[in-house]
């Protein structure tokens, strides 16, 4: 992730609002009776804030990322699937700000050009760098690597013949309060063009990504 145009560690220095967010729960906990003398809490708040503001980039900063990188395209003869599976992402419940784990494949057939293999996952990064619906993530996804239609785009896209988008997520607001189902995995997928059309390619992207799928913290 080294050479992303947006560095992580850049941006954990939060604005002194995040920190005192922080310092507040604190203080909830303490309330509840927890000793607000050990020396486990000191530097918290800070340490919180800087974990949260890598989990959350501004979305100006991912929009403006996500273009750089589909305006660097190579031309190729392939018409096959390119597909990136299995990458490992962290995001935020918008509902409960509560970390989600994320089994995210990407996949699309091209139709002049193609775009660094790496950017594939660096995508799925991005975009889960945010507090948002594993439904919507899930589709951002798939209109990043196909918009051929005359949808609005929130971002720059990658003129293909289809892409397809399998997410899997095990989400802690489910986990680990409420219902407490830590075993639920919620997938989701979403599917543009060829993928939508032709069943045999639809198939074969569902087939390449679940079958011998590792699991996801079993």
């Amino acid at each position: 992730m080294n050479q992303l145009l947006i560095n992580p560690r850049a941006l954990d220095d939060p604005q002194p609002p995040a920190e005192e967010a922080f310092d507040s729960l604190l203080e909830w906990i303490f309330d509840r009776g927890y000793d607000e003398k050990d020396v486990n809490f000191e530097g918290t708040a800070l340490r919180a804030a800087k974990g949260f503001a890598q989990l959350v980039l501004p979305p100006a900063a991912i929009e403006n990322e996500v273009a750089k990188m589909m305006q660097k395209r190579f031309p190729t003869r392939s018409d096959g699937m390119v597909l990136c599976k299995h990458n490992i992402c962290f995001s935020l419940c918008p509902h409960h700000l509560l970390p989600v784990i994320y089994r995210v494949s990407v996949a699309y057939i091209p139709e002049e050009h193609v775009i660094g293999i790496s950017k594939l996952s660096r995508l799925t990064w991005l975009l889960s760098r945010r507090p948002t619906l594993q439904e919507d993530l899930t589709a951002d996804l798939a209109d990043v690597l196909y918009a051929n239609d005359d949808r609005p785009k929130q971002y720059q896209g990658l003129k293909t013949k289809g892409s397809a988008v399998y997410v899997e997520g095990l989400h802690l607001c489910m986990a680990a309060r409420g219902i407490e189902s830590a075993e639920a995995r919620v997938s989701t997928q979403e599917l543009r063009g060829i993928f939508l059309t032709q069943p045999a390619t639809r198939q074969e992207f569902v087939d390449a990504v679940t079958r011998n799928a590792p699991a996801l913290i079993p």
